[in-house]
């Protein structure tokens, strides 16, 4: 098989001006969606921000609680903080420019890399382009201070550094694919997908030797692990657990599955959303991803292209995450976990269409192209619909998260606003289910509510003499301690009651004690 290397005009710029109007597209969507109450944030957002904040003011890695962050990596953080070393500007002032430049580089590198399929199309390039400029998987991953806004973007110049590597063999390509995938190992943890992909791709590329093959694999596996094992070194040091104090998981591996393909229903609009198909959808998915990838290996046909390497990325990380969460504690699947799938899923389902298209008979060519064109008017259509329906509650209230119009007005927020020297008296501890919410829109210093399988804090909880408790309505955690559970160990001594929360008073009951 012949790769073409790359040269000056394989630059971004080549080829791709078709590509600009879509970015601008992607930058202006993300913009206005932050107009109303600024971009989004939500609990993860805050620890992002608040790290960054004492990383620029302080030189710590610690978040609003003061205390090492260790259940996220660092390099997110690291990079908001080089933002505002850069700019003056706190991370929510430049968020909204900040994720849409991201989200505009992100279509740019789309285009360049469809330009560079094993077959060309700009109409295929265009609809695809149209398709992620308006995902609302993508537009909700970019409205939010999330790591995913850095993690997605880097997984698409791995995927380059990986067509580059394979195309050249150069050492220098090696050390560059080694560097991407270790700066994803420390965005997010899920960035581990990276050098497993890597590393079974450099074991599938026979054309080497197997001396070469071994010693290349091993030196990109222990290169791109450097910057994730001095991370989890310094969480060690600092905390004594190399990723936080994570929970044994509970949800089965079925229930997951049928989580991971209910995010497919939600990606394909129009479909019925009762997702009783759930588990089927996802099995599908992962199944035929991996005939895919395997056949071109096998039959080293584009075992090495964009296409095949995107295909593999999907098999990688799906593998990776339905794993993760059933032995881990993790929030339901859902579109933002998975959302580093959206490209290469939505690639690996459609880049087939133009290749097979010019290969048929005229007369079957003309019926494929009509059913091509009328599955993506659907598929667009439905994108619309779902973009329309969030732009309808974004415009009013803002993006879903603190910056909304109901926390940012919430009547509970706006009694600790007012009471924050009553709340945090000395010697009284202020809990909360919204914590990190307190601390974004008061600058009060709260702690989290115990979570109930957590036995060593929930004893630590119970004997305090006397706490503040502020509670919110929407943001309801059946994994916490229960207000009704609290009132059967502790005395209620006051409420003051709103229309979305409370803040309750707990003293000690010695009746209770004895």
């Amino acid at each position: 098989m012949n790769y073409k290397v790359l040269t000056t005009r394989s630059l971004p710029h080549s080829r791709n001006y078709d590509t600009i109007p879509a970015a601008i597209a992607g930058f202006l969507i993300i913009y206005a969606f932050s107009r109303h109450g600024g971009i989004g944030v939500s609990p993860d957002s805050v620890v992002y921000m608040s790290v960054a904040a004492n990383i620029h003011d302080h030189g710590v890695i610690n978040d609003f609680t003061k205390t090492p962050m260790m259940d996220f990596p660092a390099f997110y953080p690291i990079f908001l903080s080089g933002i505002m070393f850069l700019t003056g500007l706190s991370v929510m002032q430049f968020g909204p420019v900040l994720n849409g430049l991201l989200f505009a580089i992100l279509i740019m590198l789309c285009g360049w890399i469809m330009e560079r399929f094993s077959f060309r199309s700009k109409r295929y390039k265009r609809v695809l382009l149209c398709f992620i400029v308006f995902s609302p998987c993508l537009l909700e991953v970019y409205s939010m201070i999330w790591s995913e806004t850095l993690f997605i973007l880097l997984s698409l110049i791995f995927i380059h550094c990986c067509r580059r590597y394979f195309a050249s063999h150069s050492l220098s390509s090696l050390l560059l694919m080694s560097l991407v995938a270790g700066l994803a190992c420390v965005t997010r943890y899920a960035g581990i997908t990276f050098i497993g992909l890597g590393g079974l791709l450099i074991l599938c590329d026979t054309r080497q030797g197997i001396v070469k093959m071994i010693r290349n694999g091993l030196l990109f596996g222990a290169l791109s692990l450097v910057f994730l094992a001095i991370n989890l070194y310094r969480n060690s040091v600092v905390t004594g657990t190399l990723t936080g104090y994570r929970e044994k998981g509970i949800t089965p591996f079925s229930r997951n599955l049928h989580d991971f393909g209910s995010v497919f229903y939600d990606w394909l609009p129009l479909m019925n959303t009762n997702y009783d198909w759930g588990t089927v959808i996802g099995i599908s998915w992962i199944i035929f991803f991996i005939i895919v990838f395997v056949r071109r290996l096998v039959k080293g046909e584009r075992s090495f292209s964009y296409e095949n390497i995107a295909t593999g990325y999907f098999v990688v990380y799906s593998i990776f995450i339905l794993a993760t969460s059933t032995i881990s504690r993790f929030q339901a699947l859902d579109s933002r976990l998975l959302s580093p799938l959206f490209l290469p899923w939505i690639w690996g389902a459609t880049c087939w269409i133009p290749t097979s298209i010019a290969t048929w008979t005229p007369v079957r060519r003309r019926w494929v192209t009509i059913a091509a064109i009328v599955a993506a008017v659907s598929f667009q259509v439905g994108q619309f619909l779902d973009d329309y329906e969030n732009w309808d509650g974004i415009k009013e209230a803002g993006i879903p998260g603190y910056t909304e119009a109901d926390w940012r007005n919430s009547e509970t927020m706006n009694y600790v606003r007012q009471h924050k020297d009553l709340l945090q008296k000395p010697g009284t501890t202020l809990y909360s289910n919204a914590f990190e919410g307190i601390w974004f829109l008061t600058g009060a210093r709260a702690d989290m509510i115990p979570h109930k399988d957590f036995e060593r804090d929930v004893k630590e909880f119970l004997a305090e003499k006397h706490f503040y408790l502020v509670w919110f309505n929407d943001a309801v955690n059946p994994d916490l301690l229960s207000i009704p559970y609290i009132s059967q160990h502790k005395k209620l001594a006051s409420e003051n009651i709103f229309n979305d929360g409370a803040v309750y008073y707990f003293i000690t009951d010695s009746t209770q004690e004895k």
